[in-house]
C-alpha cells in the first residue's frame, strides 16, 4: 500500500483479503482484515518517518538497478 501510494495512487484495492475475511469469519472478519492492513499500514508509515499520508512521495522508494 505505500510503495502504491509512493507511485501516486489515489486509492488501493484490497478485494481478496476483504473476501478471504468475509468467507472465513463474516462481518468480523472484514473489520479484522481492515483492522490489520490499517495497522501494518501506519506500522509502515512510522517506519519511513512519514507523518501524514501526503508526505508520502516518490522519495521514499529505492532507485531500481538493472
Amino acid at each position: 500500500i505505500f510503495k502504491a501510494m509512493a507511485l501516486g495512487a489515489a486509492s488501493i484495492g484490497i478485494g481478496r483479503p476483504y473476501i478471504w475475511g468475509l468467507g472465513a469469519f463474516g462481518q468480523e472478519g472484514v473489520e479484522t482484515v481492515l483492522t490489520l492492513l490499517r495497522e501494518e499500514f501506519e506500522m509502515v508509515m512510522r517506519q519511513m518517518g512519514t507523518t501524514s499520508i501526503a508526505a508520502i512521495t516518490k522519495s521514499y522508494l529505492a532507485p531500481t538497478t538493472g
